[in-house]
């Protein structure tokens, strides 16, 4: 893959990790902790990462261990990388798991360095907020969960806290917002059933203000559309893939793992590279060519060429 051009803040979007603390397969058929790990391997060499999201269903069963597992493997990766790292909760998720071990979500900064929290106790009523600066770029992750349920909802109390973060201090480059549920339509029933329920209520603050883009997850499937003229992109998921072509009012996964690289440029431009992991056992190769070969292919169809 390319480098990012300079200024631009390149994302590692991951979404529903859906890990279990004690190994379960996820829905009876996917080791998520060995998914994860496929993913991580496979965007090894994507270079310039400066930031790595995970837009919720983090965990599957709200354990601590869960939580620990995917701060030990994530956070491993985006140290290595020099990378920040953010977290938000999803509708598996478990406020009170998730707190205490990845705290308030933001768990790398600028770097790849660890950040201090305070260790004060929040009820799982308290959504889970917090804002880290990268790379002139404010990320503010908004918790969509609603606890007990599967749709998602922005509260008033999460609606005020982005509310302050947008109205703060301004910085160089603008917002990334990172949530769970999308702001977009759902591509099956089930999903429609668990959409975000106030959109609007997100729009409304979103209109006029410096967010370049929305990251969401919940779907299991790449998307992308547009909230009050932000860009909104949704992760494919790391446990499985939705089959959003089959039946609307019927609901099945394909064993398949993937995520989201997205760059933000200095002037807001911003565009994704869906990448899969894939299968070994699956997955031939097409073809291969070696770099020799593809600067003979573009020095003869290139524009050079004329």
């Amino acid at each position: 893959m390319q480098t990012p051009a300079p200024g631009t803040l390149r994302i590692l979007h991951l979404s529903d990790t859906h890990l279990t603390g004690d190994g379960a397969l996820h829905q009876g058929s996917v080791d998520t902790t060995a998914a994860l790990d496929a993913v991580l391997a496979h965007v090894d060499g994507v270079p310039g990462v400066g930031l790595v999201v995970i837009s919720g269903d983090v965990s599957e069963d709200g354990t601590p261990e869960s939580y620990r597992a995917v701060r030990e493997r994530v956070g491993a990766w985006a140290e290595r990388h020099g990378a920040a790292f953010v977290a938000v909760p999803g509708n598996h998720d478990l406020r009170e798991g998730f707190r205490q071990v990845l705290a308030n979500g933001h768990v790398l900064g600028p770097g790849g360095t660890p950040l201090a929290h305070t260790t004060e106790y929040l009820p799982p009523s308290v959504p889970v907020s917090g804002q880290t600066t990268v790379a002139g770029f404010r990320i503010v992750t908004v918790d969509t969960s609603v606890p007990g349920a599967g749709y998602g909802e922005v509260s008033e109390t999460a609606l005020e806290r982005l509310r302050a973060a947008l109205t703060g201090d301004p910085v160089p480059h603008g917002t990334v917002v990172v949530l769970h549920h999308p702001p977009v339509p759902a591509p099956t029933l089930l999903h429609e059933a668990l959409r975000l329920q106030n959109p609007e209520d997100l729009a409304e603050l979103l209109e006029g203000s410096d967010v370049r883009v929305v990251l969401g997850g919940h779907q299991h499937h790449h998307a992308a559309g547009s909230l009050a003229g932000v860009p909104v992109l949704v992760a494919p998921g790391v446990a499985n893939d939705t089959d959003v072509v089959g039946r609307y009012d019927e609901e099945s996964a394909h064993v398949a793992h993937g995520a989201l690289v997205v760059d933000v440029a200095v002037d807001g431009s911003v565009w994704s590279t869906p990448v899969r992991a894939p299968d070994p056992d699956r997955d031939a190769l097409a073809f291969a060519l070696d770099a020799g070969t593809v600067a003979r292919i573009a020095a003869q169809a290139g524009p050079d060429a004329r």
